[in-house]
């Protein structure tokens, strides 16, 4: 008797430890479906609260309809119905349990999990790399070779297989290729622009077909062996709290914005013919554009900005005039003009992380900058990136003889200025995407220099009372008839430059946006 009451102990003890255990492995489950329900609201925080998709990835989890349920955003670690601004989400399941035994109560298990997303967009803002063309690649090979250490001469297809390249590389990988500890030292790390991108080629996503092609380019490319650049200098970066898992850029993108910091300052005078009208083009990079990475935290607005690229243009414009005016002889137009052109600032505002993943949303301001003109002498402050450009005094554009004695000269000035309103735009999709949005000026610098007003005059010698009265009356005659001659001279200036300039990621008209990465899929269990 006294073995069998051990028996029965041992086996009533026996069944304790199993409820016990039985109600642990209930519970086990219970927490993992609680998890990954958490770490699926977290990827779609702009769906909240309703979070369709978690609730689907319950149910085929395990997640019962008599279960309780709720799942709530947080923001600084406490419910708020804001899910659109959250990045943290809350699972709280609770489920009753059965007592495996007749003499045991049923038990209700509560388990609770939340999940944290930072969700990443790495992108570009500028002109459509494809649309190079033979003046533009002549422009990038004379800033290029400004450097120093030998001549460039790359055509625009071989340009073209550089910045249009679809390679991606992982700003993780490309750290641990140049040995550094962690993502600010890798901003932080001077190299040589060169260096950079070859590095750059070794990590990305291609194959060695692709890989060969751009590595070509890059070998003709030895003066940017001359330039140190900090890599945080080409992106704006604001990763703070960020989370493990790739960060990919551009290699493209990358390049387009190395060659033009590397010639930020370096000065180039590109001459161009077309017909009778010869231009001479100095460029100056007064600020070269950047890539933008930034990561959605709450009411974080805005999450990166970044500038564009910001043009200083000197401009000389020579063409013989077909203008017949009696008694009135024209030497070639030789006119000055000088641009600052800027892109500006672009602004991330906000992320959506939506699923299906094709509701994805990026909201971003261009903030673009003035586009100044002036048709003086010179402009003193052309070559500087901050502050408005002050024209010169008038510049004699012409000489003219009237009546075949008298030398005069005709003169020209002009300013204008045009700022744009801020423009948002709101990209959705999978990325990598790129898409070109007009801008509400409407404006072109063909359009701008081809309505631009100019004001006219003459210098005159002293004439006698017999000649004035003839003379006045030729130089009405002649001021009157070379402002609509001179305007589509401009105009075609305007339309060379507009396409001139679109390699340097600048177009006052519209804007192409890049949006390589847009990434939210990075969820972390935080409890």
């Amino acid at each position: 008797m006294i073995l069998m009451v051990f028996a029965l102990l041992m086996s009533v003890g026996a069944m304790g430890v199993f409820s016990v255990g039985f109600v642990a492995w209930k519970k086990g489950q219970l927490q993992n479906i609680a998890d990954i329900v958490a770490l699926t609201a977290a990827k779609q925080m702009a769906d909240g609260p309703e979070f369709t998709e978690a609730l689907e990835v319950g149910r085929l989890n395990g997640l019962e309809p008599s279960d309780g349920f709720k799942l709530e955003c947080l923001v600084d670690g406490q419910p708020s119905a804001q899910c659109t601004e959250s990045i943290s989400v809350r699972a709280t399941v609770t489920r009753r349990v059965s007592a495996i035994l007749p003499f045991l109560k049923d038990v209700t298990i509560s388990v609770l999990a939340e999940a944290t997303t930072t969700p990443r967009v790495v992108g570009t803002v500028g002109s459509n790399l494809l649309n190079l063309d033979t003046r533009q690649s002549a422009l990038l090979n004379g800033l290029l070779s400004a450097l120093g250490g030998g001549q460039i001469n790359l055509s625009a297809l071989q340009y073209g297989t550089l910045l249009g390249t679809d390679i991606d590389l992982d700003l993780l990988a490309l750290k641990t290729s140049l040995d550094v500890a962690n993502l600010d030292e890798l901003l932080d790390l001077r190299i040589s622009a060169l260096n950079l991108l070859n590095e750059a080629l070794i990590v990305g996503n291609a194959d060695e077909a692709e890989k060969a092609m751009v590595g070509g380019v890059l070998k003709l490319l030895k003066p940017l062996n001359k330039v140190d650049l900090k890599l945080g200098d080409l992106l704006a970066v604001n990763l703070t709290g960020q989370g493990p898992g790739p960060v990919m850029v551009n290699l493209g993108s990358l390049a387009q914005v190395a060659l033009l910091k590397s010639v930020e300052g370096k000065s180039y005078s590109l001459p161009i013919n077309v017909g009778l009208l010869n231009l001479s083009v100095d460029t100056q990079i007064l600020q070269a554009p950047q890539i933008f990475v930034g990561v959605k935290k709450p009411f974080l607005d805005p999450i990166v900005e970044a500038n564009t690229a910001q043009i200083g243009l000197a401009v000389r414009i020579r063409q013989g005039l077909n203008l017949n005016i009696l008694l009135v002889q024209l030497s070639a137009l030789d006119m000055s003009l000088q641009l600052k052109v800027a892109g500006g600032l672009v602004e991330v505002n906000d992320i959506q992380c939506h699923m299906p993943r094709q509701a994805n949303e990026v909201t971003l301001t261009v903030v673009p900058a003035v586009a100044e003109v002036c048709i003086s002498k010179s402009a003193a402050n052309l070559k500087t990136s901050v502050g408005g450009l002050s024209c010169g005094a008038p510049a004699t554009v012409l000489d003219v003889t009237l009546l075949g004695l008298i030398k005069a000269g005709v003169t020209a000035s002009a300013s204008a200025s045009l700022r744009n309103y801020p423009e948002e735009i709101v990209m959705g999709g999978q990325a990598p995407y790129s898409e070109t949005v007009p801008l509400s000026l409407n404006q072109t610098l063909e359009s701008l220099l081809g309505n631009i007003k100019l004001k006219l005059g003459i210098d005159l010698p002293v004439v006698g009372p017999l000649l004035t009265a003839t003379v006045n009356g030729l130089v009405s005659t002649l001021l009157a008839a070379l402002g609509p001659v001179l305007s589509p001279i401009l105009g075609a200036v305007g339309a060379i430059l507009d396409g001139l300039l679109q390699v340097l990621g600048v177009n006052l008209n519209e804007v192409t946006v890049n949006v390589d990465q847009l990434d939210c899929m990075n969820a972390t269990l935080t409890r």
